[in-house]
């Protein structure tokens, strides 16, 4: 199972507004998401996940309520545990599990790589190549 802690900082509403760009997050509260609560916090204006404390079967993730079409997602993240990652042109599975592509945020090798989360080609690509 993937053991993570991961912040997302997303800037504030009037930069993503200048820029073009709209909020996923809205610094405060978790309204638009849906994610196990034991996992996912908002923190000082950043989402956290970390699963210190819980016992987990499967990956989970934090999915948002949103459908997109094109899209340039800026995010910043913090990692602590060695491996999180973020979905996109992902599909939501009961429980909080996803299937599709994932930008692997993991120690060493796989920093980078787009993985495909329960499918059957794994690593897609890796950043570092």
């Amino acid at each position: 199972m993937k053991k993570f802690a991961l912040l997302l900082l997303l800037s504030s509403f009037a930069a993503f507004a200048e820029e073009g760009f709209r909020p996923l997050f809205n610094g405060t509260t978790l309204d638009g998401w849906d994610g196990d609560p034991r996992l996912w916090s908002v923190r000082d204006g950043m989402i956290v996940g970390s699963t210190e404390n819980a016992k987990l079967t499967h990956n989970e993730f934090l999915i948002s309520k949103q459908s997109f079409g094109n899209f340039v997602l800026r995010a910043e993240c913090k990692l602590r545990n060695h491996n999180s990652g973020i979905q996109f042109r992902s599909e939501a599975l009961p429980e909080w599990v996803v299937r599709g592509y994932q930008a692997d945020m993991a120690q060493d090798n796989y920093w980078g790589c787009i993985y495909e989360e329960k499918g059957t080609r794994g690593i897609l690509g890796n950043g570092w190549e």
